[in-house]
């Protein structure tokens, strides 16, 4: 049986400690991700996605 608790009337399922670790691990590697790809592109570790690829457009469109 699945944990879940009512409120407003509703069962809300409550997610295993498996699954919480499972999203956090994936949500570290996403930032990895982002930060290493940031770093090639000569941009701050704090650099968004959205600036990144902003970044690479401007690059391919100058050569």
């Amino acid at each position: 049986m699945r944990n879940t608790f009512v409120r407003y009337g509703k069962r809300w399922p409550i997610p295993s400690t498996v699954q919480i670790m499972h999203e956090l691990r994936a949500f570290s590697a996403e930032e990895d991700v982002r930060e290493e790809c940031a770093a090639k592109e000569g941009l701050p570790i704090a650099a968004g996605w959205d600036e990144i690829y902003a970044h690479r457009t401007a690059a391919a469109a100058a050569t």
